[in-house]
């Protein structure tokens, strides 16, 4: 489901874009504004995906709401005005379409949105796959898989320790294990994800990866034992 917001003054335009969106089952619309002020507030609030948006509007206009956006959603103008053709081309927006706005003429530019959503879902899904990027000390630090060897809960933050160097960023151990796509990394204790490659031995109640002795939980060591291939 795309999350999606409607930012239009006029109140026929307004309820025809919500009608419009009702007949389209990959569409999630969480909000109908009829000023940019208000809809600001809902962009800063969540992760809108999708803008049908107004260009000329009392106050605040379209082109101003896109300037204060503090990251850029798909955007399909919607405006009477053809002449605004330029700045849709300017802002590299998803489409442009002119009021009134026909059934198919919608049903097309939501294709292009679900399109473009679909190869953007697949490149993080293959980025994913092979590498993560975390953020430490105001930049984001791509880690190939290959190269962790384990992480580590210090407090509030979690450390990557790598072949190459370690690096520590803001994060929760539940949060990291949610986020990490690939099943060579496992849980073996609530303060450590580890690399199953990396692993030299296992003895007990513990593991060695280079010469760091980690604990392995009980509630984990059946888990650990499954997953490797035990002869």
């Amino acid at each position: 489901m795309i999350k999606t917001i409607i930012v239009e003054d006029e109140l026929m335009a307004r309820k025809s874009l919500e009608n419009l969106c009702k007949k389209i089952k990959e569409l999630d619309l969480i909000g109908s504004f009829e000023n940019a002020e208000d809809s600001l507030k809902k962009i800063q609030e969540e992760s809108i995906e999708l803008i049908l948006l107004d260009i000329e509007m009392p106050g605040m206009s379209g082109l101003e709401l896109m300037e204060k956006i503090p990251y850029l959603p798909q955007v399909i103008f919607t405006t009477g005005n053809k002449e605004y053709a330029y700045e849709a081309y300017e802002y590299d927006i998803t489409d442009f379409l002119k009021k009134p706005i026909s059934v198919e003429r919608f049903e097309k530019a939501i294709q292009k949105v679900l399109d473009i959503n679909a190869r953007r879902n697949a490149i993080a899904s293959s980025s994913a796959a092979h590498e993560l990027y975390i953020k430490s000390e105001g930049r984001y630090i791509r880690l190939d898989y290959n190269d962790i060897m384990y992480f580590e809960n210090v407090g509030d933050y979690i450390k990557a320790i790598t072949t190459h160097g370690n690096y520590v960023f803001h994060d929760t151990m539940k949060g990291l294990d949610q986020k990490i796509r690939n099943p060579r990394f496992l849980k073996v204790h609530r303060s450590y994800i580890v690399n199953m490659g990396m692993i030299k031995d296992i003895e007990d109640n513990t593991i060695v990866i280079e010469k760091k002795v980690i604990p392995v939980s009980r509630a984990y060591k059946s888990i650990l034992l499954n997953s490797i291939n035990l002869i």
